[in-house]
């Protein structure tokens, strides 16, 4: 089979990530139910306006999971079948649910008095299946052992140092602005199609799905740079206006034009315990390490139990391309004078996505 161009492999592939605009380091972050805008100020990718909200301490972070469309991983495994029906069904069925992605993110971070220094890792590994649903490659053994379906795998690696800080203009405002500098080192790397076992006998998907989700080296190197503003005005008692922009700076990155991104919110107290906030981006915009634009929407809920635990629940909307992806979340803080503690659970997955952060002052 020819290879397709690298562009177009880029672009099948863009169905893995649906968390690379933002991965919801230190438990922060619309992937979990939280907010963007209106972050929690933990998370070195979200509102540097907000960073003045965190408590001051050294946190530390952990995100792991997958994400998939609907059984796509189930049907993965059903296209091994050796029943001939079974097969076929679960190739059509893939058509609609072709990609998965397993997400790992590790985290470093001082914040004090408004200002951030982190050191962040992240690991996505995806796949996506292109299946051959010619009528004459389904139906049988012997027309399964010419079936063309393939499995294209990707894997990107960024460790990023992010400085940044922001806050009230003075004492008192009512007003918050912040700026943040990511500098961001990043490995990729097109693992190797894996096609249909020749020959009669179903396509060998189950066992090459595992090893495209488990991990494989990296070989290109690129660097980047990133410039992200964050503003936050409280119109009235209660009522807020937030504004982030991510990568300011325009950078062209193998083949990815990563410019520019806009996103608004607005966040409604309900009352002193709660308060409800609703998000989307203004524009669309390619992001590392797929040349496909993305674009989301969130709402989230925040409420105080108590005085020392907060939850967040919440959903987003994300959309890549032509696929779309949308999720639920929640988040449970538990703090202290001296120590908080997030968990984060993403609903919707076989191996759902999960976080854990922890500060200590």
């Amino acid at each position: 089979m020819t290879p397709r161009p690298l562009l177009l492999r880029f672009a099948i592939a863009a169905a893995c990530a649906p968390l690379l605009g933002q991965t919801p380091l230190f438990t922060d972050g619309t992937a979990f139910g939280g907010s963007k805008v209106f972050s929690e100020g933990m998370n070195p990718l979200g509102n540097p306006a907000r960073y003045s909200q965190a408590p001051s301490g050294w946190y530390f972070s952990f995100v792991d999971g997958d994400q998939e469309a609907k059984d796509c991983e189930s049907n993965l495994s059903s296209a091994a079948s050796q029943d001939p029906v079974a097969a076929s069904n679960a190739l059509g069925n893939l058509a609609n649910g072709p990609w998965a992605q397993r997400t790992r993110a590790y985290g470093l971070q001082n914040i004090k008095k408004g200002a951030s220094l982190a050191l962040t890792r992240e690991e996505f590994n995806g796949l996506v299946d292109n299946p051959d649903l010619s009528p004459s490659h389904l139906g049988s053994p012997a027309a399964l052992g010419l079936n063309t379906s393939t499995l294209q795998g990707r894997r990107a690696v960024v460790n990023r140092l992010s400085l940044g800080g922001g806050g009230p203009l003075q004492q008192g405002s009512t007003t918050a602005l912040g700026l943040s500098l990511r500098v961001e080192r990043w490995s990729d790397n097109e693992l190797a199609e894996v096609y249909n076992a020749a020959g009669p006998g179903a396509p060998a998907f189950g066992s090459a799905a595992a090893d495209l989700l488990g991990g494989h080296a990296t070989s290109a190197k690129g660097w980047n740079f990133g410039l992200d503003a964050g503003a936050v005005l409280e119109l009235t008692q209660g009522v807020r206006l937030g504004l982030t922009a991510d990568q300011l700076n325009e950078k062209h990155l193998w083949g990815v034009d990563l410019q520019p991104q806009f996103r608004a919110g607005l966040q409604l107290d309900l009352g002193s315990s709660a308060s409800v906030a609703l998000e989307g981006d203004l524009n669309s915009a390619q992001r590392m390490p797929f040349a496909v634009k993305q674009q989301s929407n969130s709402a989230s809920l925040r409420y105080a139990v108590s005085g020392s635990a907060v939850v967040i629940l919440g959903v987003e909307q994300r959309k890549l391309g032509a696929n779309s992806v949308t999720r639920g979340g929640a988040i449970l803080q538990i703090r202290t004078d001296s120590l908080l503690l997030a968990l984060g659970f993403q609903a919707g997955q076989d191996r759902p996505l999960k976080s854990a952060s922890l500060m200590v002052d």
